[in-house]
């Protein structure tokens, strides 16, 4: 008999801090709690390097040119 193959069994919340901020968080099988930041998409982009004008546009070329 074959195993059926499991996903990564990732949850996922958001949460609204005190201050404001929205909270991405990522529970993993093994409990484990991943938590990201929302940013600005533009701000982002910007920090990761792009050189195009437009939001879309910068994260398209940060995406294609990623490892």
């Amino acid at each position: 008999m074959i195993k059926k193959r499991k996903g990564f069994g990732l949850e996922t919340r958001t949460f609204t801090g005190k201050s404001g901020q929205t909270y991405l968080v990522f529970k993993t099988l093994d409990k484990g709690f991943h938590v990201f930041v929302e940013i600005e998409a533009k701000e982002a982009a910007d920090d990761c390097g792009t050189k195009r004008k437009g939001t879309r546009r910068g994260w398209r070329w940060l995406w294609a040119n990623s490892n």
